[in-house]
């Protein structure tokens, strides 16, 4: 009998999975999500660069939403229901007078050959959600005291029969995924490139996926953000070019001169750069409870921790130099030529550097 039971739970448990999309198990917000959760101005700002919203989204108008979402749909075997269930990395929502919508931020590291079927699940199980509810309501609404259903007056066989009426609609969804990652984005941007064929169809389902590739933003892209996704965005893409993360930093100073701790750890973890991490100290906390980065590469560069940030510069900087003093120019002349200091110069033309 005890054998019997299991066999029923083992049978039980599997229809409950049958048909379950994703979201096995709640992930971890990464330092990259908390940007974005915990700043409604960096996700307003980001979609209204990235999407060119309109109307714009407001900070003040979002509102955050559940990243569990679970609907269920009705299949003709087991017992009858199915839930489907997806974890978003971000979502929030925003009701501009009448008119009421989602937005989602999907984060990827690496590129997902499949990404264009991860946001129709996304979406889809979103809009189930939303027809759930209306046809739950009106299931609700057509029923009498007894429990009863009936036919309100004025509705049609097929309002009726879908729960759905003419009048009903549902709330835009929207997903943006956002690349963070070194290689040019080469997967799949439409859910017809998973097609067997390469026929684009007319009569296929048409679903492009709107895709941010940060390190293949340009400067001017980049520089188009007033907050702190500037800092954000230049750091990631220049990240793997020491000098060009230099001259971009100078050219943002201040930009960089008290960014969030949220940001710094964002930065520490999609750079994986250790140095980041050390210099969240109190030496290079501001006033408003930032970092000042500009300050904190500075003296990491004057202690010499920044490993391999100037190497490819102090090479070509000795060389001039060596060149310099050949000519008879002293070492406090080639200093100023060449921005560093006398006694590094004096080293260099020893031998000892």
């Amino acid at each position: 009998m005890k054998e019997k039971t299991k066999e029923n739970e083992q049978n039980s448990s599997r229809r409950r999975g049958i048909g379950k999309i994703a979201g096995q198990g709640m992930k971890k917000d990464t330092a990259a999500t908390l940007l974005f959760k915990t700043n409604n101005e960096n996700f307003a700002e980001l979609f209204n660069h990235a999407l060119r919203c309109e109307p714009p989204l407001s900070a003040e108008e979002l509102q955050d939403e559940d990243v569990k979402e679970t609907a269920r749909i009705r299949i003709t075997r087991g017992d009858g229901s199915v839930s489907l269930v997806q974890y978003r990395d971000v979502v929030k929502s925003v009701k501009s007078g009448r008119s009421f919508a989602v937005f989602g931020i999907e984060h990827q590291s690496e590129i997902d050959y499949a990404m264009p079927f991860r946001v129709l699940e996304l979406d889809f199980v979103n809009y189930a959600r939303q027809m759930q509810v209306i046809q739950d309501r009106h299931d609700t609404e057509w029923r009498n005291g007894k429990g009863q259903r009936h036919i309100p007056e004025g509705l049609t066989a097929g309002e009726y029969l879908g729960r759905f009426l003419k009048t009903d609609r549902l709330s835009r969804c929207v997903t943006l995924v956002l690349y963070w990652g070194k290689e040019p984005w080469d997967g799949p941007v439409k859910l017809s490139d998973l097609f067997a064929d390469d026929v684009d169809s007319a009569h296929t389902l048409q679903l492009e996926i709107r895709l941010l590739d940060v390190c293949r933003m340009t400067d001017e892209e980049i520089c188009g953000y007033t907050g702190e996704l500037r800092t954000i965005f230049g750091f990631r893409k220049y990240a793997d070019d020491k000098e060009k993360l230099e001259n971009f930093i100078n050219a943002n100073r201040e930009y960089f001169t008290n960014v969030s701790e949220t940001a710094v750890n964002a930065l520490a973890e999609l750079t994986h750069s250790s140095e980041l991490m050390k210099i969240r100290t109190q030496e290079y906390t501001t006033q408003e409870g930032g970092i000042d980065v500009c300050k904190g590469i500075q003296g990491m560069i004057r202690d010499g921790k920044l490993e391999g940030i100037r190497e490819g510069k102090a090479e070509a900087r000795k060389e001039i130099a060596i060149s310099l003093s050949a000519m008879g120019m002293s070492d406090g002349k080639i200093a100023e030529a060449t921005g560093v200091s006398t006694a590094i110069v004096q080293e260099w033309l020893s031998g000892k550097a």
